[in-house]
């Protein structure tokens, strides 16, 4: 039996030559942002400007978190044992991986294909709540009301971007801050983005790899300057709202 060959229609290699797409790569060098190249990867076409502007805020959103989260303390205890950075974002990633973290934005698109599939969504949040249910991409720690998901919507608003799921996002929040005085956060905001956008919740990683990974790398860096020698004792303090 022969064997096929394998094959892909993303890139076409030629000699002195990459098309990507359809585009040349000249083109794509001289006058692609990194959203345009991005989305054009994921989907095989160009992105509008208005596509490209809210991909690229939904990969802003995701750059810094400050270092108490899981991932970012991952990265420091990295340079504490002496590892590359490679290593220590590798670790970073790995260890926030999970829905609580950095694994949010997946569980987040996934929560929002789940309300949107409800008749009446008031109804069913209730059932939930009184369940003693978390619904995912609502609330946050430190947050009353997350900067990030509200920028997000304010230019949602601004370029009269958004269908069904930033509409069902918004939806929910409504219903939420009446119950409970809960916003959306950051994760159902740009979930709700991206799911209008096209991207599939199995993608989700994908934002906080190229969203986060410069975070990392700065905060590998600023405990490589500390200088700090190996196995010290650990403090790290959340910021408790109110008493900051």
């Amino acid at each position: 039996m022969r064997l096929k060959p394998w094959a892909s229609s993303i890139t076409e290699v030629r000699r002195d030559s990459l098309v990507t797409c359809g585009i040349e790569q000249e083109e794509i060098l001289r006058s692609y942002r990194y959203e345009e190249m991005v989305y054009l990867l994921i989907f095989g076409k160009s992105p509008s400007h208005i596509e490209a502007e809210m991909l690229r805020a939904v990969i802003m959103s995701h750059c810094s978190h400050g270092i108490t989260g899981q991932s970012t303390l991952a990265v420091r205890m990295g340079v504490d044992c002496g590892s590359s950075f490679l290593t220590s974002i590798l670790a970073g990633f790995l260890a926030g991986s999970g829905q609580h973290h950095q694994g949010g934005l997946e569980a987040a698109m996934r929560e929002l294909q789940t309300l949107a599939l409800q008749d009446d969504l008031k109804p069913y949040l209730t059932k939930r709540l009184s369940a003693k249910q978390r619904i995912i991409g609502f609330g946050h720690r430190f947050h009353s009301h997350d900067p990030r998901s509200r920028i997000l919507m304010d230019l949602c608003d601004q370029h009269s971007f958004g269908s069904q799921y930033v509409d069902v996002a918004r939806r929910t929040e409504e219903i939420l801050l009446a119950a409970k005085g809960i916003h959306m956060n950051i994760e159902a905001a740009g979930a709700s983005i991206l799911l209008d956008l096209g991207f599939p919740p199995e993608l989700a990683s994908l934002i906080i790899i190229i969203g986060r990974g410069p975070m990392l790398a700065a905060a590998y860096m600023e405990r490589l300057r500390e200088g700090n020698p190996p196995f010290q004792r650990i403090s790290v303090s959340d910021v408790i709202p109110g008493e900051e």
